[in-house]
């Protein structure tokens, strides 16, 4: 058992390897069979149980079979021990399900996998799980035939739990990328560029499977063995659509096996996004959604008689994950409110997401959460999140807002413009100007070699603007995201912006007015809604990956002007700007009379409030102050002061017109001093 099991694992992703070398015995006498299996083709995510059965007793007689061993990956070994002269028939079962009825080709048996034991302990060729149906050959692979100087890779995908970007898979294209790490597979058949499409999957012909196959994509990648050697490593990664924008996270590696055979490679969850379980929550609650579309309606993301619906309970926070309802228009008005039943747990937070559904496919809101304080680059922060605080309770997404959690939702726009539109495109860079400044932070370059850290570059620099709003099938240019280097702001004819007062060139107004501003000509190929990001000197250094500015396009006149700001993806960082109000906040702290002998915090005033209340504090010598706003939940909901400030009384104005009631608590922390209080928010 010993000496065959590890001849298996030395076989380890061989597809078909000839009868192993044995000293021959006489008629009659028992024969070890090292049995094989591949389940590359199963449907299944979870193979809790692969097994063997058949025919003779040893088989367990088509029983529930002899349990095999998974060695790695996709490959499983048994061991049965026969009589020499056996002819057997069986089958492989994946948890308990059968595969269909292969065709075998020697004729043993005519709905059966066949057997004709010799007198050697012997092990069988690498045998692929049949999960396609009658007539498929018993050998069958997942790939077609191909010659002895290709290696054959066959790579899986499961997108079933991919959320960190709007994904269809009944109209997006999966596909994988790769080359040898830290240099070249020149004329291989695999590279960086271009993409090797992968195939959807189907579900089991015999239907004995309870997974759901189509959410597999699957597909060979033919290596050209001339060119690769064994022990090679390759990185690769999976990505959606014709080009990056939608990869993978990480690289994920593969090496070239022994003798270089064909292999398979253990399936995955797309940007390793597994589904999460549903908890046991017992708690039934009575939830009213009420949205207002305002927003949506004026930027043309909306329209009447378009569909709005909610879908709730991700990320483990309700039994049912993606639970969808569909919202009613309220009257002539533009609210819209659904009443639904949902399964969660009281005092926890519930996960859910507006979506428009145009066509048959739902379109998931523009939205990001700035009070997430969960794990960095968690798909989890586009998510809106209400706490159940009773079991009848109502989330109201009403406030006009582009910061606040409870803001209205926003759709791009997915309709072609009627006719060309020239769209001014207009940054206001002075959000930039005050977090350096006054917040002394560096706009850190995630791609680019260019952080910022003197206010007085951006001038020298210069601001550029870029992706799909840029280029890709629905910009202007032929590529969306051209790459994050100072080459972009050198692009003097496309994507960098200008602040040089000729409206006659680039469509500048006034020069030195901190706006930035650029023109591109739009045409009825390309789609209303835009997605595009700024950076200063061609660096991807306004905010974190994956955080992006959206605007649709209005084909109202031949002419459109959209004004952005700087930062507004990230209103949390760039703190010393109010995004509503389009002007700096600073510190907002007024210096009243008196001298402080001792640190201290007093109570706000009034309290309870509504919308504004008072907070006055001391400091006995020149301090670095923090005074920040907490909710319930231990979520940083406002900063009130980052600043440094003299010895003195202090006092600032705290606004919660964007808040929900309830009591928030506030914290300062200056020097080696820190005290928190509470206050009541009653509207």
């Amino acid at each position: 058992m010993t000496k065959h099991l590890l001849v298996a694992l030395l076989l380890l992703g061989i597809v078909a390897v000839p009868v192993a070398n044995a000293q021959l015995k006489k008629p009659d006498a028992s024969v070890k069979v090292t049995f094989l299996l591949n389940t590359s083709t199963v449907p299944d995510t979870a193979l809790n149980t692969v097994t063997v059965t058949g025919d003779k007793a040893a088989l367990t007689n088509f029983g529930n079979g002899i349990s095999l061993t998974k060695l790695g990956g996709d490959y499983w070994a048994g061991q049965v021990t026969f009589n020499s002269g056996d002819t057997v028939r069986y089958k492989f079962r994946v948890n308990g399900a059968w595969e269909a009825n292969p065709l075998d080709p020697a004729g043993f048996s005519p709905d059966n996998r066949g057997l004709l034991v010799g007198n050697a302990d012997t092990t069988l060729p690498v045998q692929f799980f049949n999960s396609k149906g009658n007539g498929t050959p018993q050998w069958a692979k997942p790939w077609g035939t191909t010659p002895d100087s290709i290696m054959v890779v066959w790579f899986r995908v499961n997108m079933q739990a991919f959320a960190s970007k709007p994904f269809n898979k009944n109209t997006d294209t999966v596909a994988v990328r790769g080359d040898k790490s830290g240099g070249t597979w020149a004329d291989s058949g695999f590279g960086w560029s271009p993409s090797r499409y992968l195939a959807r999957e189907a579900a089991a012909a015999n239907g004995g499977f309870t997974y759901d196959a189509t959410n597999f994509w699957s597909g060979a990648v033919m290596l050209h063995k001339s060119h690769i050697a064994v022990g090679d490593t390759s990185e690769y990664k999976f990505l959606i659509g014709f080009d990056w924008g939608k990869e993978e996270a990480n690289n994920r590696k593969f090496i070239v096996p022994t003798a270089k055979h064909d292999t398979t490679i253990y399936w995955v969850w797309y940007n390793n996004e597994a589904p999460i379980p549903p908890p046991p929550y017992k708690d039934t609650c009575v939830v009213t959604f009420r949205t207002n579309m305002t927003t949506a309606f004026a930027k043309g993301g909306f329209a009447v008689g378009d569909t709005i619906q909610v879908q709730s309970g991700f990320f483990g926070t309700a039994v049912e994950n993606g639970r969808t309802k569909n919202l009613a228009r309220l009257g002539l008005t533009a609210l819209y409110q659904v009443t639904d039943t949902i399964i969660a747990k009281l005092d926890s937070t519930l996960d859910y997401q507006y979506y428009l559904v145009k066509g048959g496919n739902a379109q998931r809101e523009n939205y990001f959460n700035f009070q997430f304080t969960g794990p960095s680059g968690s798909s989890e922060a586009e998510r809106r999140k209400f706490k159940v605080s009773s079991k009848a309770f109502t989330v109201l997404d009403t406030v006009t807002s582009v910061v606040a959690g409870r803001r209205q939702p926003e759709f791009a726009n997915q309709t072609k413009l009627a006719h060309n539109v020239r769209v001014k495109w207009v940054v206001d860079m002075r959000p930039a100007y005050y977090q350096v400044k006054y917040g002394h932070n560096i706009l850190a370059a995630i791609q680019g070699p260019d952080s910022l850290k003197n206010i007085d570059s951006i001038k020298v620099w210069g601001v550029a603007i870029n992706g799909p709003a840029t280029g890709g099938p629905n910009g202007p240019l032929p590529v969306d995201w051209a790459t994050w280097d100072r080459g972009i702001a050198q692009d003097t004819s496309h994507r960098r912006m200008w602040d040089d007062g000729f409206a006659g060139g680039h469509g500048d107004q006034v020069a030195g007015d901190s706006l930035f501003t650029v023109q591109f000509l739009y045409t009825s190929a390309n789609i209303k809604g835009q997605v595009f990001k700024f950076g200063i000197r061609g660096s991807d250094n306004e905010s974190a990956f994956g955080l992006n500015h959206l605007e649709n396009i209005s084909d109202a006149d031949t002419q459109f002007t959209i004004n952005a700001q700087w930062g507004s993806i990230n209103p949390n960082f760039y703190n010393k700007w109010d995004y509503n109000l389009r002007k700096p906040v600073l510190t907002g702290v007024e210096e009243l009379t008196g001298i402080a002998q001792v640190y201290a915090l007093a109570q706000n005033y009034p309290n309870p409030f509504n919308p504004s209340t008072k907070i006055e504090f001391s400091l006995p010598k020149q301090s670095a102050v923090d005074l920040k706003v907490f909710n319930i939940l231990g979520q940083e909901v406002a900063t009130l002061v980052h600043a440094t400030l003299n010895a003195g009384q202090h006092a600032v104005s705290f606004d919660a017109r964007n808040l929900a009631s309830g009591l928030y608590f506030y914290r300062i922390s200056a020097g080696e001093f820190s005290s928190v209080k509470k206050m009541m928010l009653l509207k």
